[in-house]
């Protein structure tokens, strides 16, 4: 591909003899991000160029900025942040924390998110990338009917076109794909059946770093689903296969005198519980420990309302905590407590233990809070 050339020559040159051989100037405002590094898009697009016009273009023979080179560079699947923001994981959750998504009586739709969370399940599967119409519309379909709200159609097309337009979403066989309103896209897709699948840096971003695949899905869960079985969503979307290993367990040994005796616990989580405990990196968010193990660190997820009879608690993010199996234990007996406001009290003496540690993307539910002290 002719930028990824252009970003070739840039890692062999450096950047200095590469923007004195070609004649630009640093970039000011705009970079393109590709493999965590960033480079001068101006100046990229520029030798680009050659591929198509048979020679690199001079600085002065066109504009920069977003609504040109930027343009150009995103809809080929390359992230373009300003200077200010360079953090592919930054820019990634500011526009999961900023989707413009439809209203239903007063409720934001699913369309989007479920799109989302979809492909947040292949990439973590590491499934390709790119996907036939035919299965991507069969699969999100599925998945609007069973999660949408109620009355939602099944048109994955305007999701997949919103998130296209928005920078999340790659069309690589169209390039100007309609907006998403109106009739025009259900005969478009019809018509053309694209590939299409996240852009590549959001893929390779999603695959790679747990945490902010966690904290995208995290906000997305509750934000978007209040009233759905986290759980059964994530398992659905293929975000549920993440059961912890086994605790490691040693062979029983006979001495004379005495036999050792073996226990061996298996802790197998849910895929909401180790959801969040990726998000919080196992840190027990009332003692800020982080246990590790030989091979993992070790957290355990919490229901602040218990799940199951008499308590009927709900497997959502804001019903669940990170912590340590000490305060785990205390938590669940009573003798920690959480307050509104998120002060941790200790039951026993009274006395504060400090607030709970939160993190983005994971807000605990107070009417939780409420009912753990009422019933401890």
């Amino acid at each position: 591909m002719m930028v990824l050339a252009a970003i070739d020559e840039y890692d062999r040159l450096g950047r200095d003899a590469f923007l004195e051989r070609y004649g630009y100037r640093e970039a000011r405002d705009y970079f393109v991000i590709h493999d965590g590094r960033r480079y001068d898009s101006k100046a990229i697009a520029g030798v680009a160029h050659r591929e198509v016009g048979g020679r690199p273009l001079r600085a002065s023979e066109f504009s920069g900025g977003a609504a040109t080179v930027g343009k150009v560079l995103t809809h080929l699947g390359f992230l373009v942040i300003p200077q200010q923001d360079v953090s592919p994981a930054k820019a990634f959750l500011g526009k999961i924390m900023s989707l413009d998504t439809a209203v239903s009586n007063g409720r934001p739709k699913r369309h989007q998110p479920l799109t989302l969370l979809w492909a947040f399940g292949r990439a973590a599967q590491q499934a390709e990338r790119l996907v036939p119409w035919d299965v991507t519309r069969a699969e999100i379909s599925a998945l609007i009917t069973e999660f949408g709200l109620n009355g939602d159609r099944p048109n994955p097309e305007y999701p997949v076109l919103k998130l296209t337009h928005f920078g999340l979403w790659a069309l690589p066989d169209a390039p100007e794909p309609p907006r998403s309103s109106g009739s025009a896209p259900l005969g478009w897709m019809r018509q053309n059946q694209p590939i299409s699948g996240l852009r590549d840096w959001v893929y390779d971003l999603i695959t790679e770093d747990e945490a902010v695949r966690s904290q995208a899905s995290a906000y997305l869960l509750s934000t978007y689903f209040p009233d759905v079985d986290h759980n059964k969503l994530l398992t659905r979307v293929g975000l549920g296969d993440v059961d912890d290993e086994p605790l490691a367990q040693s062979d029983g040994v006979r001495t004379p005198g005495r036999r050792k005796a073996t226990i061996r616990k298996i802790i197998r989580d849910d895929a909401l519980s180790q959801l969040i405990k990726t998000l919080h990196d196992h840190t027990c968010q009332i003692c800020g420990t982080r246990l590790l193990l030989p091979h993992r660190p070790y957290a355990e997820g919490a229901h602040i309302r218990p799940l199951g009879n008499p308590h009927d608690g709900p497997d959502v993010a804001g019903n669940i905590l990170c912590l340590c199996p000490n305060d785990h234990v205390l938590f669940d007996q009573g003798a920690i407590t959480i307050q509104d406001d998120l002060t941790v009290i200790n039951q026993l003496t009274g006395e504060s233990r400090g607030l709970l540690r939160t993190i983005p993307g994971h807000d605990i539910d107070p009417r939780y809070l409420a009912y753990h002290r009422e019933i401890r």
